[in-house]
């Protein structure tokens, strides 16, 4: 009887001791991710100005300029990212305008802002289609992905379009850890002001 006993005993210590291992293991800090040297460049004016475009993208499709907002995007030359950022073509800006016809925005919230690269950059919104009453009826929103572009020391607006190779830079499993990550200026409704 005792040798079972002490048999069980050997067992159970080594399976605590396993255990504990794992979560010593799992509890360490993770390694920061690097950072690219583009983002080492960069200062707190890079990201405010590309906050500015994003504003002044949402204000034009909220009054309904859906010409004016289509008219500030760009992409980047499939053939050589690294080239100058092109203007939307009349077929493509159709495509966008028709997109903000459909969806009526009243307001927008910047979700995060992930800077990698000149030509690879990511900037979550939330659209607001219908504000709630914060109590039984929930706010409507829908995501839209924009791409800002850094060409010779200006940024350009892009927005993300998978027709043209775009992909998204963050996984969507770490999404919620940037938006946490991320301060906004903005949170922007017809009505509403900075904070």
């Amino acid at each position: 009887m005792k040798r079972i006993n002490l048999y069980t005993g050997i067992y159970v210590i080594a399976i605590i001791s396993v255990l504990s291992a794992l979560s010593c293991k799992s509890g360490k800090n993770k390694p920061e991710p690097v950072r690219t040297d583009f983002e080492l460049g960069m200062a707190k004016e890079d990201s405010l100005e590309v906050e500015r475009l994003i504003d002044e993208f949402f204000q034009y499709a909220i009054d309904k300029n859906y010409t004016e907002a289509a008219g500030m995007l760009y992409k980047n030359d499939s053939s050589d990212i690294r080239k100058e950022p092109q203007p939307l073509n009349n077929k493509e800006m159709a495509s966008i305008r028709n997109m903000l016809e459909v969806i009526p925005i009243e307001g927008y919230r910047i979700e995060y802002m992930k800077f990698s690269e000149s030509y690879e950059n990511e900037v979550l919104c939330h659209v607001i289609i219908r504000k709630g009453n914060g109590r039984d009826i929930p706010e409507m929103t829908t995501k839209m992905f924009f791409k800002p572009i850094s060409y010779l020391g200006g940024w350009c607006l892009g927005i993300m379009n998978s027709e043209w190779g775009d992909r998204e830079l963050v996984e969507p499993d770490k999404r919620d850890s940037l938006e946490k990550a991320y301060t906004p200026r903005y949170n922007k409704e017809q009505n509403g002001t900075q904070p």
